[in-house]
C-alpha cells in the first residue's frame, strides 16, 4: 500500500563529503530514524502517486486481493459484534449515534479499502438485530450483475464508515474520481483524509468537512496498516554479550557527485554502511517516545537475546501512540507486513537490512509492538509461522474475555491459512501447472474470494475451456455466478489489465454475445478505446443479427488501426449483408403501418 510518514526531506544545503576512498559520503553516522533516507521515501511516493502500483514498481498483490480482504472483514465483523453487543458497548463506551470508523493508513491506489468494504457489506445481514438490520430486504440471489446493486440497497444506518488516508494529494484526487468508489461516496459510507501517520493527532474528513479529535471521536477506531510500518522510520540496535548498542547509518553513493540530495532516485543507488556504539536502554528514548524504553530494557535484559539484532518501528509506534490518544485508548489494529513475530527471529548479530523495491523497506518488529500494547493493558495476536508475510492484530480498550468473537475469527481466518499461504498457492499453480483443469481454476477463484487479479492470471484457461465439451450447462451456470462476483470486486487500476475485456471474451466462448457486449462497452469506458475491443464488439453484434451496429464497430476498429486486416474483412461482410437485406426489403414491399 502507500506510505505515510512525517520525516522532512533532506535540505539542499547539506554538503556531501568526498573521502579519499572514492565512495561519496552523503551522510555520516546518523541515528537511523534521523537519516536522510526517509525523505527520499516520501519524495518517491509523492512523485509516483498511484503509478507506484499501477506501473508495477511496488509489489502489492499479497495485500490487495479479495482473499485477504475477506479474512480482514471477518475479524472486523467479529470485533464489531463484540463491541456493539451490550457488554462490549459498556466496556468500550460506545456512542450508538456515531459510527465506528474503519481507517486504512496509506491507502495508495485505494483498492484494498474497496475490497474490504465489499467483503464487510456481504456480512452485515448477519449482525444481531439489536446491532443493525437492513431497512429493505435484498433480493440477493440472482447471480447476475444486478446482485451487487441489491447488496447496496437498504444500507442506511450502518454502524461503521470507512476512511481512506494518505499523505499524497494526488492519490486522494484519484480516489475522488474513481468509478468504483462513487456509489459508496454517494451513500456516505466512505470518506478521505490527508494524514501524516507519524505526526498527525487529528483526522480531517474531506467529504464530511469534519475533524475527528479527542472530543469528536466518540467510538473505537479500526485501523488497517498493510505494508506501512515497514517503510516508516525505524531505530536499529544490537545486543552483544548483553550490552545494548545503537546502529548508526552512513549513507554513501558510488557516484562521484550527487547534486540533488532530495532526489528519490538515490534509493536505487545509495549504499548503507553501519557502525555501533554502546547506549543505555533506560533513557535512550526521550519526550513522548520515552514509553519505548521499557521495550528496549525488556529485550536487553533477556538472556535469550544476549547476542541479537533488533529493530524498533518507532514511526509505526508514533502513529499508534497518537491514535491511542485520539480514541482514548480504544483501538483495533490489523497489520500485514514483512515482520518478526517471535524473539528467536532476532537472534544473531547482523547489520540491519534495507530492501530496495522501487522504494525501500525494513522488517517490522511485531514482537515489540505486542509488548507495547500489553504494557497498556491490550493484547496482541499474530499468524504463527516465521517464514513469509505476517499478519498481526492488536487490541486496546477491552478485556480478553470481551473479545471472544474477535479472537475466534482471527484464529479461524488467519492462523491456519493466511494471506501468504494463499499468495503462494495461486502463484505455484500458475507457475507449476501448465494446463490446469477448469475445476481447479474455478476452485482457486472461489477460494480467492472471486479476486479479479486471480481471474486475470487464469483467464486463458477459462476462455479455452468454458465451452462444450469441457463445461456442462450446470458448470456454465455456476461460472456466470462466479463472473458476477469477480466483476463486483474489479477495481480498474491499470489499462494493461483489462478485466472487463477478458470477461467479454469468456462470454463469447459461451456464445452469450449479449452479455459479452456489456463487458466490452465497460472495457471501452474504463480502459480506453482499443481496435480489438471494437472488433470483438462488432462480432457480437453480428452474431445477434445487428449488422448496422456491427458495421459501426468494425469502422471504429479501423479508425484506430487502418491496417487491421480482420476488421476490414468483417466490414466488407457487413456491407454485403446490409446490401442483401436492403434488396430483400425492396422485393418484399413496404410494410403496412
Amino acid at each position: 500500500m502507500s506510505r505515510v510518514f512525517g520525516t522532512a526531506v533532506a535540505s539542499r544545503a547539506q554538503k556531501p563529503k568526498y573521502p579519499t576512498s572514492g565512495s561519496l559520503i552523503l551522510e555520516a553516522k546518523s541515528r537511523l530514524s534521523h537519516s536522510m533516507i526517509w525523505g527520499w521515501m516520501r519524495a518517491f511516493y509523492d512523485q509516483q502517486g498511484v503509478g507506484a502500483w499501477s506501473n508495477g514498481i511496488v509489489p502489492n498483490f499479497v495485500t490487495t486481493n479479495s482473499c485477504i480482504a475477506k479474512m480482514y472483514a471477518s475479524v472486523i465483523f467479529g470485533f464489531l459484534n463484540d463491541v456493539l453487543s451490550p457488554p462490549g458497548q459498556a466496556e468500550m463506551r460506545i456512542d450508538p449515534s456515531e459510527p465506528i470508523y474503519i481507517m486504512e493508513l496509506g491507502a495508495g491506489h485505494g483498492k484494498f479499502t474497496f475490497l474490504l468494504m465489499k467483503q464487510l457489506i456481504k456480512l452485515v445481514d448477519f449482525f444481531p438485530p439489536e446491532v443493525w438490520s437492513r431497512k429493505k430486504a435484498s433480493k440477493n440471489g440472482g447471480g447476475d450483475r444486478s446482485e451487487s446493486k441489491d447488496r447496496l440497497s437498504g444500507l442506511e444506518g450502518l454502524p461503521f464508515k470507512f476512511i481512506m488516508t494518505d499523505f499524497t494529494e494526488s492519490n486522494i484526487t484519484f480516489w475522488k474520481k474513481h468509478s468504483s468508489l462513487k456509489p459508496y461516496i454517494k451513500m456516505g459510507l466512505i470518506d478521505f483524509a490527508k494524514f501524516d501517520a507519524e505526526n498527525d493527532m487529528e483526522i480531517h474528513l474531506i467529504l464530511a468537512n469534519k475533524t475527528l479529535n479527542r472530543t469528536s471521536m466518540r467510538n473505537p477506531l479500526v485501523l488497517v496498516a498493510n505494508y506501512i510500518f515497514d517503510t516508516l522510520r525505524h531505530e536499529a540496535f544490537r545486543i552483544q554479550e548483553g550490552k545494548l548498542q545503537e546502529a548508526l547509518l552512513t549513507v554513501t553513493s558510488d557516484r562521484d557527485v550527487e547534486p540533488d540530495l532530495n532526489d528519490p532516485g538515490l534509493i536505487k543507488r545509495f549504499r548503507p554502511k553501519w557502525s555501533y556504539r554502546n547506549v543505555q536502554s533506560r533513557d535512550y528514548f526521550t519526550g513522548r517516545q520515552a514509553d519505548l524504553n521499557q521495550i528496549l530494557e525488556r529485550m536487553a535484559g533477556q538472556k535469550s537475546l544476549s547476542n541479537s539484532s533488533i529493530l524498533i518501528p518507532v514511526g509505526g509506534l508514533n502513529c499508534v501512540r497518537n491514535l491511542i490518544e485520539l480514541t482514548k485508548g480504544r483501538l483495533l489494529l490489523l497489520s500485514g507486513d514483512k515482520a518478526y513475530n517471535h524473539e528467536m527471529e532476532m537472534r544473531g548479530l547482523r547489520d540491519p537490512h534495507i530492501a530496495i523495491h522501487g522504494s525501500f523497506s525494513m522488517m517490522v518488529n511485531y514482537d515489540a509492538m505486542r509488548h507495547y500494547f500489553e504494557s497498556k493493558g491490550g493484547l496482541g495476536m499474530y499468524t504463527p509461522y516465521q517464514d513469509g508475510f505476517k499478519v498481526a492484530a492488536f487490541v486496546l480498550g477491552a478485556k480478553h474475555r470481551s473479545l471472544r468473537e474477535t479472537r475466534m475469527r482471527f484464529s479461524e481466518s488467519l492462523r491456519s491459512f493466511g494471506p501468504d499461504n494463499f499468495s503462494t498457492l495461486q502463484r505455484s499453480i500458475k507457475d507449476r501447472v501448465p494446463d490446469p483443469s477448469l475445476k481447479l481454476v474455478l476452485s482457486l477463484i472461489r477460494l480467492s474470494g472471486h479476486d479479479s487479479d486471480v481471474f486475470y492470471k487464469f483467464k486463458n484457461c477459462l476462455i479455452d475451456k468454458v465451452g462444450h465439451p469441457y463445461a456442462s450447462e450446470k458448470i456454465q451456470h455456476d461460472i456466470r455466478r462466479d463472473i458476477a462476483e469477480i466483476y463486483d470486486s474489479y477495481y480498474p487500476l491499470s489499462k494493461s489489465k483489462d478485466v472487463a475485456f477478458e470477461i467479454g471474451r469468456l462470454f463469447m466462448s459461451m456464445k452469450d454475445y449479449r452479455s459479452a457486449m456489456q463487458y466490452f462497452i465497460d472495457s471501452l469506458r474504463d480502459c480506453g478505446k482499443h481496435h480489438v475491443t471494437f472488433y470483438n464488439l462488432g462480432l457480437c453484434h453480428n452474431y445477434v443479427g445487428d449488422f448496422s451496429s456491427a458495421l459501426e464497430a468494425f469502422n471504429k476498429s479501423l479508425d484506430i488501426k487502418p491496417d487491421y486486416h480482420e476488421a476490414r474483412e468483417w466490414r466488407n461482410r457487413m456491407l454485403h449483408k446490409l446490401n442483401q437485406r436492403q434488396g430483400s426489403n425492396v422485393l418484399s414491399g413496404k410494410q403496412r403501418s
